[in-house]
């Protein structure tokens, strides 16, 4: 199995969240599909790996905010693997955010501070945007498109490739585990996790992170989830960094 990181994600002031290729047992399976506007950079990078597109056989969603599934609707023969309450709330909200007529949809932006423990006004104003502009794919969510694929606890995609609950940012957010897996410039086999915003860059590696925290549903599920995921895995891919060796020789404060 081998696992590359296509697109290197970015926190502010432009959230980019990374996506990953894994190829397991002849499936191609990305983690999350990343910002729209990296369209031509996600196609460009599958290209250089001898891929299109179509040869994609699954997107994983870790949740589903738009930096995280922007390009979903690019990979016309994948399944669109979701955590299953993730996939109702977003349903509920999107159609919320049709039956909103207040301006700048305003009643939009409450209902984000009413689900949400923790959520800056930033991310209130950017998610409200950024719906806008990404329609066509809620609007997919709102429909119940087929090629979702709601998941609930631990699901395996292949031998080699599980999907497990890790909740806190989201209800429903889920990260990906590749389990002997190899990259380019390594041939040892490693147990990687692709933890999407469970575990948002490398400083939220380091001790007492949560005080970073600008996004979450149930903070205290969030932290419970973070060290949970620190105790059990050594090579992260938080969801808007690079791979990540949570035990170099230099301590992780200076990696930052």
């Amino acid at each position: 199995m081998f696992l590359n990181v296509l697109l290197q994600g970015s926190g502010f002031p432009r959230l980019r969240s990374t996506v990953t290729l894994v190829q397991s047992q002849q499936r191609n399976i990305l983690v999350d599909s990343g910002l729209c506007d990296d369209a031509g950079r996600l196609v460009l990078a599958l290209k250089e790996r001898g891929l299109t597109p179509d040869d994609v056989d699954v997107v994983v969603a870790t949740h589903l905010h738009y930096d995280h599934c922007g390009n979903h609707l690019l990979f016309r023969n994948a399944q669109y693997v979701v955590g299953a309450k993730d996939f109702v709330e977003n349903a509920h909200f999107i159609e919320a955010y049709h039956q909103d007529h207040t301006p700048g949809k305003a009643a939009t932006s409450e209902l984000l501070r009413e689900h949400y423990q923790t959520v800056k006004e930033f991310y209130v104003r950017s998610i409200v945007r950024e719906v806008t502009r990404n329609i066509g794919f809620y609007n997919r969510v709102l429909e119940r498109d087929s090629r979702f694929v709601p998941v609930d606890g631990s699901h395996w995609l292949t031998e080699e490739v599980e999907v497990l609950p890790t909740p806190g940012h989201t209800h429903g957010h889920i990260s990906v585990v590749a389990h002997r897996a190899r990259t380019d410039d390594e041939s040892t086999p490693r147990k990687i996790l692709i933890a999407g915003d469970a575990l948002f860059t490398r400083k939220t590696l380091v001790e007492n992170a949560e005080r970073e925290l600008q996004l979450a549903q149930d903070t205290e599920l969030y932290s419970h989830t973070r060290r949970k995921l620190l105790r059990e895995y050594r090579h992260i891919i938080p969801g808007h960094d690079c791979l990540v060796d949570t035990a170099p020789s230099e301590p992780l404060e200076k990696l930052s």
